[in-house]
């Protein structure tokens, strides 16, 4: 049961600190709106990789067969990024009005943002394909193997909270021009991410 819990907790790590879209997405909404959004965001993504994993588990055998499946994630999430990318540009963005329109709505936006920003990239379900491979070799039983993808789900969600608590707490010690460089500087990541995306689409 220990080696299932420190796989659990390794496995967790390693992949909390996969630097791509998710993660930058994390630590520019904390710097905008604080860190009660940046772990919205984490929410979203601990969703994703629940239904992630239970594709991993079941099997795409299971799975309807969706033609050119893996191209559409690949345009949906490029498109996504470029919008993300082109919004931190702007003065004022999609996200600071969902902010300032309040209610349900925000919640649903940010959770929604990290649920989507997760599920459309297809290396976290490959991630998670491995993950699922790798228990069969350690011969965990299943009360085993559903504890080391809980402990792994915890660490992620824990890792990305202090992220995003790390970020706001950043964002006190910076000047305005500071915030907007960081801004812009995630605006190049998203599009960069975007172009790597749309160039596997087109070459694959």
């Amino acid at each position: 049961m220990w080696q299932a819990i420190f796989l659990g907790l390794f496995s967790g790590v390693i992949l909390s600190l996969g630097f791509g879209s998710v993660f930058f997405a994390l630590i520019q909404t904390s710097i905008d709106h604080g860190y009660k959004a940046g772990i919205k965001i984490a929410s979203g993504v601990l969703i994703g990789d629940f239904l992630l994993i239970g594709l991993a588990l079941v099997g795409t055998s299971f799975l309807p067969q969706i033609p050119h499946f893996d191209g559409v994630a690949r345009g949906i999430g490029s498109l996504l990024l470029i919008g993300l990318g082109l919004a931190q540009f702007r003065a004022t963005s999609l996200s600071h009005k969902v902010v300032q329109a309040g209610g349900m709505t925000k919640h649903i936006y940010f959770i929604g943002k990290g649920f989507v920003l997760n599920v459309v990239n297809p290396v976290n379900f490959f991630s998670w394909v491995l993950l699922s491979a790798s228990l069969k070799t350690y011969q965990f039983d299943q009360v085993e193997e559903i504890v080391c993808l809980s402990i792994c789900l915890l660490t992620i969600f824990v890792c990305e909270s202090g992220f995003a608590i790390s970020a706001h707490e950043i964002k006190k010690k910076l000047s305005d021009q500071a915030v907007e460089n960081i801004k812009r500087v995630s605006g190049i990541i998203f599009l960069g991410i975007a172009g790597k995306l749309l160039w596997d689409l087109i070459m694959g």
